[in-house]
């Protein structure tokens, strides 16, 4: 099976290009004030952006993060955007300090990074939002294909719990089912968590 060291994210990331945001996009809005009240969200794994894009259309400043530069060709298709989008072409691991943010976005990236990735990058995000700040983030769980892997860090409910240390969890739903992965067969376990900081 596929994971983060094989797959040819420019080419899933160009055919994801059309697809609409994420409904998560709305209610981290929603968490961190409402669309009044725009600030700057982190989109960290933004693949072809377009929640990256619909934060920016609901005036918001967004660092937009990944390995892949889909994004930056599609920023020229969407200048009409009451916010902006700067994309950071980067591995994700290696930026030391992260702008400070309202919103700390991630869907699908957190456990791709790996076990020490991961530990050395939720740190740094956590740090970059203020008390009130919103987390909205996927990680995989312990029951995916994918949890066995090297590359892959799969995280039971006790390390889930552990990293929302000093939130106030808002929601918390869970995915827990058979599915594809492009052209393949694969069981999904992804826990999405939208979270304000509490302390």
């Amino acid at each position: 099976m596929d994971t983060a060291q094989t797959v040819d994210w420019g080419a899933l990331n160009a055919s994801a290009a059309g697809r609409p945001a994420r409904r998560l996009v709305d209610r981290a809005i929603t968490a961190a004030g409402g669309a009044r009240r725009p600030g700057t969200v982190l989109d960290i794994g933004a693949g072809a952006g377009a929640d990256s894009l619909q934060f920016a259309r609901r005036g918001w400043t967004v660092h937009a993060y990944d390995a892949d530069d889909t994004l930056a060709a599609r920023l020229v298709e969407n200048q009409r955007m009451s916010g902006s989008v700067r994309f950071h072409h980067t591995d994700v691991t290696s930026v030391l300090e992260f702008p400070p943010a309202r919103i700390v976005y991630s869907t699908y990236t957190l456990s791709l990074l790996g076990e020490e990735g991961l530990t050395r990058t939720w740190p740094r995000l956590v740090s970059a939002l203020p008390r009130g700040g919103v987390m909205a983030v996927d990680v995989i769980g312990r029951n995916d294909s994918w949890a066995e892997r090297d590359d892959i860090a799969a995280l039971d409910a006790p390390q889930i719990d552990a990293m929302f240390r000093g939130f106030q969890v808002l929601d918390r739903s869970i995915r827990d089912e058979d599915g594809r992965f492009q052209a393949d067969k694969k069981h999904w376990h992804v826990i999405t968590t939208l979270a304000r900081k509490t302390a």
